[in-house]
């Protein structure tokens, strides 16, 4: 019999775990199954249990293969707060270029890939150098990925929203018509001038992290 399925080849790993991507993406990843996966190759699902033994070993290997695609960058000219920021901005294209890994993520049980393996080490490293323990590191890096993740959540959710759109200016714009009578505080605060609109909100909220984490190391 031949190996061959379809036009594209022979199965491979390497095969069914793109047709799952591009599955997710376009469906989200409830939408991928076994069977679906197997449709999108012209075979049939019992076929992929020869390279994946389950679902969740497939999402796993989605995950990596997407982590390993936004790899982060080479650490030379940046400080530990460049790197952070490379961090985060890696992780947050990663999540609008492929929304389902926000739950597939939040899903994903050990043991990690090489490449979720080396992001760790990445971040890890860099914190390391910068005198931070590996405690402190730890949380941040949680604390950045929360950010993130969050950050994008927002995005996502927000039908008429789009990722460099500032969130601040979002919700004061959609109180500007609300009685806030009741509530002098916030009254005060949407009446205020907001930010600037060419502001990198994004980056302004997770400097406001990392001033923490180095507030907080130093002391």
């Amino acid at each position: 019999m031949s190996p061959r399925v379809g036009p594209s080849g022979p199965l491979s790993r390497e095969r069914i775990v793109a047709a799952a991507i591009e599955l997710a993406d376009e469906s989200g990843l409830d939408s991928v199954t076994m069977r679906r996966v197997a449709e999108r190759l012209g075979t049939g699902a019992m076929s992929l249990y020869r390279h994946v033994s389950d679902k969740d070993e497939l999402v796993g290997a989605m995950v990596e293969r997407v982590t390993a695609d936004f790899a982060y960058p080479d650490r030379d000219g940046l400080d530990w707060r460049g790197c952070m920021h490379a961090l985060a901005e890696r992780d947050r294209a990663s999540f609008h270029a492929h929304p389902w890994m926000l739950a597939a993520t939040a899903t994903v049980t050990p043991p990690f890939g090489a490449a979720s393996l080396a992001a760790m080490e990445w971040a890890l490293d860099v914190l390391e150098d910068a005198g931070i323990s590996p405690a402190h590191a730890a949380r941040a890096i949680m604390t950045i990925n929360h950010y993130v993740q969050g950050s994008v959540r927002v995005s996502l959710g927000d039908a008429l929203s789009e990722a460099s759109t500032d969130p601040g200016q979002v919700w004061r714009s959609r109180l500007r018509d609300v009685d806030l009578s009741a509530f002098p505080r916030l009254s005060t605060l949407v009446a205020r001038p907001g930010p600037a609109a060419d502001r990198d909100w994004f980056a302004d909220g997770l400097d406001l992290i990392l001033d923490g984490l180095q507030h907080h190391t130093r002391g």
